[in-house]
C-alpha cells in the first residue's frame, strides 16, 4: 500500500464516522466540502502545465498559451451547442487521464498501456455513477439546463460499462503480473484500491466519493509527480519553490472560478450552479490531459 492509498483508507474511515454522526448530509453542505477541497487542491495541481511543457518540449510562449486557451475556448463553445456531446468527451478524457497517472510509470507495451488507461478509468467512473446513480439523476433533472444531460445515466448500460470494464481492469492487471511488467506487490496493491474505491463509492454520496478521490489519489498525487520530477531536474529544488510556482496560476484559477461560480449563484450568468462547475472543470481538464499526456511520454 502506498502512501495515497493509506491516506485514501484513513480519509474513508474518518469521514465514515462523521456521516454515521448525522441522520443526513445535505446537498449545499456536500458542495461546500467538494468546492473547497477541488479548489484548494485539485485545481493546483494543474497550476504548472506551462512548466512541465517547456522542460519537454520547445515552443514559443505565444504559441503554448494561444494552443492551451484555444482548446478551452473551442470546449466552452461545444458545450453551449452540444452539451451532451460535450459531458460525454469529458468523461472520455477524464477516465484516460486518470488511468494515465494511476500506472504512468508502468513499463509495458503501448497496447496494454493504452488499454489500461481508459478502462481502468472508466471503471472508476462508471462504479462511481453506478453506486449513486439514483443522486445522480436527482441532481441533474433538478435544474433546467442539466435535464437533457440524464440520458447518458442508463441504468442498464452503466451497469454493463461497470461489470465489462472492472473485470478488464483486473484481466489487465494480471496480464502485467503475468509479463512481469508490475511485481505482485503492486498488483496486490492496485487490487485492494479498487475494493477499497468499490467501498467508498458505495457508502458515501457522488459528490463527497469523487471529491475523495480526485483530491486524494489524484491530485495530491499527481502534484507529488511533478515535485519529484522538478527536484530530480534541479537538487536545489525545494517544497517551498514548489508551492510557489504553484501559486500564481493556482490563486488565479480559484479566483476566476469562484467568480464565475458567485455570478451563476446569482443569475447574471444563465446557467446553473452545477453545470457551470462542470463546463469549468472539463474546460481545464482538456489541456491539462494534453500537457500531463506529453509530460508521462516525453
Amino acid at each position: 500500500m502506498n502512501i495515497f492509498t493509506f491516506l485514501f483508507v484513513v480519509s474513508t474511515y474518518l469521514l465514515f464516522i462523521i456521516f454515521r454522526s448525522f441522520t443526513e448530509v445535505s446537498l449545499e453542505s456536500q458542495l461546500l466540502f467538494s468546492s473547497f477541497f477541488i479548489l484548494i487542491i485539485g485545481i493546483p495541481h494543474g497550476a504548472i502545465d506551462h512548466v512541465l511543457f517547456f522542460k519537454k518540449r520547445t515552443l514559443s510562449q505565444i504559441k503554448f498559451y494561444a494552443i492551451y486557451l484555444g482548446l478551452i475556448l473551442v470546449f466552452l463553445v461545444l458545450w453551449i451547442y452540444f452539451p451532451f456531446w460535450s459531458l460525454l468527451l469529458f468523461l472520455l478524457i477524464s477516465a484516460f487521464h486518470f488511468g494515465e497517472s494511476q500506472f504512468s510509470e508502468i513499463k509495458a507495451s503501448n497496447l496494454i498501456k493504452y488499454l489500461l488507461y481508459p478502462v481502468w478509468g472508466i471503471a472508476l467512473l462508471s462504479t462511481l455513477m453506478h453506486y449513486n446513480l439514483l443522486e445522480l439523476i436527482d441532481i441533474t433533472t433538478y435544474f433546467k439546463d442539466t435535464n437533457d444531460l440524464q440520458i447518458l445515466y442508463d441504468e442498464g448500460f452503466i451497469f454493463q460499462l461497470y461489470l465489462i470494464t472492472n473485470v478488464g481492469s483486473v484481466i489487465l492487471l494480471l496480464l502485467l503480473a503475468v509479463k512481469s511488467q508490475m511485481n505482485l506487490d503492486r498488483l496486490f496493491s492496485e487490487l485492494f484500491l479498487l475494493i477499497i474505491l468499490h467501498i467508498t463509492f458505495y457508502l458515501f454520496p457522488f459528490l463527497i466519493a469523487f471529491t475523495m478521490y480526485f483530491v486524494i489519489l489524484h491530485s495530491i498525487k499527481v502534484m507529488h509527480q511533478e515535485y519529484q520530477f522538478l527536484k530530480n531536474d534541479n537538487d536545489t529544488f525545494k517544497l517551498i519553490d514548489f508551492i510557489k510556482i504553484l501559486l500564481p496560476y493556482s490563486l488565479l484559477s480559484i479566483f476566476f472560478t469562484a467568480l464565475i461560480i458567485a455570478l451563476s449563484y446569482v443569475g447574471i450568468i444563465s446557467y446553473s450552479v452545477p453545470l457551470v462547475s462542470i463546463i469549468i472543470i472539463s474546460v481545464i481538464t482538456l489541456p491539462h490531459a494534453i500537457v500531463m499526456h506529453i509530460f508521462y511520454n516525453e
